[in-house]
């Protein structure tokens, strides 16, 4: 999110979470004490959407100082963080989501899981992303969805517990929705005109294709 208006096109579209970026060379980065993020924030508590703070290999003590200052709701982190880091935030009661950038193309579930390793060990949910390499995000890019499925069934685990990230957009989100059996879907650029600019259209376009899903909900 970049604006307060922003915010109310995902409230107005029926969704139920908002991100705010901390990561400055992102083109949706926000400065956590400006006046505008705090209206941001606040009008999103308002609203009653859950409110993700996104961090990029950030510090221990910034991402406490952020997420106390905001009353953020989740801690996403999306760089190359510790285990250490994350175990730290738990034990202070913050909810962690942890990326794991996975690579595009057929995947068998030993390999998806080679890439989650000990994170498994630890009371995170995960986002599962396509690796874009040093940019930090999925690119706009896809993973592939049977595979994201078929791990889900060997893990034996609810898809509530994982989120679907990665090159989703109001044309592809149902399909990916029924396909990989996800529960919970991340998206960015593809409710965006142009890049870093969220359209509000998009976004009631993408929301109204999960509620099509089914599974989302």
């Amino acid at each position: 999110m970049r604006s307060v208006q922003d915010v109310r096109s995902v409230a107005d579209a029926g969704a139920d979470a908002v991100g705010l970026n901390f990561y400055d060379p992102s083109v949706r980065s926000l400065n956590p004490d400006a006046e505008e993020t705090i209206r941001i924030n606040n009008v999103a508590r308002e609203v009653g959407l859950t409110r993700v703070g996104l961090f990029v290999n950030h510090d221990l003590e910034f991402i406490q100082r952020v997420a106390g200052s905001l009353q953020l709701d989740w801690i996403q982190l999306h760089g190359d963080e510790p285990i250490s880091l994350a175990k730290s935030l738990i034990e202070k009661g913050e909810r962690v989501l942890r990326a794991v950038r996975l690579p595009r193309g057929k995947l068998e579930p030993g390999q998806i899981e080679f890439v989650i390793g000990e994170w498994n060990g630890v009371d995170v949910s995960l986002l599962l992303d396509a690796d874009a390499g040093a940019s930090f995000g999925g690119g706009g890019q896809a993973l592939d969805w049977p595979s994201i499925q078929a791990w889900s069934k060997n893990r034996g685990e609810s898809a509530a517990a994982w989120v679907l990230a990665g090159g989703l957009n109001p044309e592809n989100v149902h399909e990916a929705i029924c396909v990989s059996g996800a529960f919970s879907v991340d998206v960015a650029s593809g409710v965006e005109q142009p890049k870093g600019q969220k359209n509000a259209e998009k976004i009631r376009q993408f929301v109204a294709a999960i509620g099509r899903g089914g599974a989302a909900r």
